[in-house]
């Protein structure tokens, strides 16, 4: 990993720590439901392989309960993925285009 990466992922963390403290701030453990996961593609290693296996150096972090709630997380971020634009839904009964 280069160095300006290790410096990225480095600088991901110290914020995702920080969401994590301000959760425990607010004495919300018990009441949030996330998933951060954030990764970076290593294109340098791609080229070097055959295989097209890509390597993803990530880091991730969770405040769930149980296995239902990240079926749950899973569900929402699947249907907003699958949403052409929603802005579209959002917008489209009032008339109003953002083109």
């Amino acid at each position: 990993m280069k160095s300006d990466e290790k410096t990225f992922i480095a600088e991901v963390y110290s914020h995702i720590v920080a969401i994590e403290e301000l959760i425990k701030k607010y004495e919300f453990e018990d009441r949030i439901m996330s998933v951060m996961m954030i990764g970076l593609l290593d294109l340098d290693m791609l080229a070097e392989k055959e295989d097209d296996m890509m390597q993803l150096k990530s880091i991730f972090s969770y405040n769930l309960q149980n296995k239902d709630e990240l079926e749950v997380i899973k569900e929402i971020m699947s249907s907003q993925f699958d949403e052409e634009d929603p802005l579209d839904n959002l917008l489209g009964d009032l008339g109003i285009s953002l083109n």
